[in-house]
């Protein structure tokens, strides 16, 4: 195995360590808020901002996702919202309430279930726990960036959408995603907000294609550690790309409530800066 294959399993192993964990911090079929998977949990949001169900295609198969549009109209600068590696759904009223207070600031919010081609991380199940966790993501890793870079030229063609302002905010593994997205894309991605995700290793050499990135990190992470946070602040310092870091000295992966709130106030901060409003 070479030594970037390595690296990268490694970095995968973390990850499957976290589907793991996810699924012992609620008993089955407990509710759970958003804090709960990581998110920042954000102020509740205007009852007048509807979360609507939609579908698009990538490679001519359907993605799911929904999303949530400004009451003003006009196109508007969009965020696209991708999950961890938890089990299908796990958390999606946290990521609802996001998407409403993203359209209630100004934002075209979609969240992107891009499991629609390639099934749940289901804590416990083979092959995508432990070690088949590594195979099943370098497995779909392509087809999740293929829905991504879907889902971004269906935004691109609604007129509710200013095409060239769209920004990507992922957590974990949908950080992972949202980085080598921006890396392979180019100027096609407007800005990031990462939350305890890392480069892979694959797209490290396109660092130079980076847009403006916020990276959140919690300082005792032991799932994503947060040398991967001052690893990915390094690369994009040497390739003279436009980021912001954010460590927050205790905070495990996901965060602790205090480090979440703020996390979300910089959130905001980052994209009024590079998407406007």
């Amino acid at each position: 195995m070479s030594s970037g294959a390595a690296r990268r399993s490694c970095l995968l192993g973390l990850l499957a360590c976290a589907v793991l964990c996810l699924g012992l911090w609620a008993a089955p079929g407990a509710a759970l808020a958003a804090g709960d998977l990581g998110q920042p949990a954000a102020p509740a949001s205007p009852t007048a901002i509807e979360i609507k169900h939609g579908r698009f295609e990538a490679g001519g198969k359907p993605v799911e996702d929904f999303y949530c549009v400004p009451l003003a109209a006009g196109a508007h600068p969009a965020v696209i919202l991708l999950h961890g590696a938890v089990p299908r759904g796990f958390g999606n009223a946290g990521f609802a309430e996001m998407c409403r207070k993203l359209a209630a600031a100004g934002y075209y919010a979609m969240f992107l279930e891009y499991y629609s081609q390639a099934g749940p991380a289901l804590p416990g199940a083979p092959p995508v726990t432990g070690r088949g966790f590594a195979a099943w993501v370098n497995g779909n890793f392509s087809t999740w960036m293929r829905e991504i870079v879907s889902a971004m030229d269906a935004l691109a063609q609604n007129p509710a959408v200013a095409r060239d302002r769209i920004a990507l905010m992922g957590f974990s593994l949908g950080a992972f995603l949202a980085l080598a997205v921006g890396a392979a894309q180019g100027g096609r991605v407007a800005a990031i907000v990462e939350y305890y995700g890392a480069m892979n290793n694959s797209y490290r050499s396109m660092a130079a294609n980076m847009p403006p990135t916020l990276i959140l990190q919690g300082g005792a992470d032991t799932v994503v550690p947060p040398r991967y946070a001052r690893d990915l602040d390094a690369l994009l310092t040497k390739y003279d790309r436009p980021h912001q870091m954010k460590i927050y000295p205790g905070a495990g992966h996901g965060l602790d409530p205090a480090s979440r709130a703020d996390a979300w106030r910089t959130s905001l901060d980052f994209l009024r800066r590079y998407l406007g409003r």
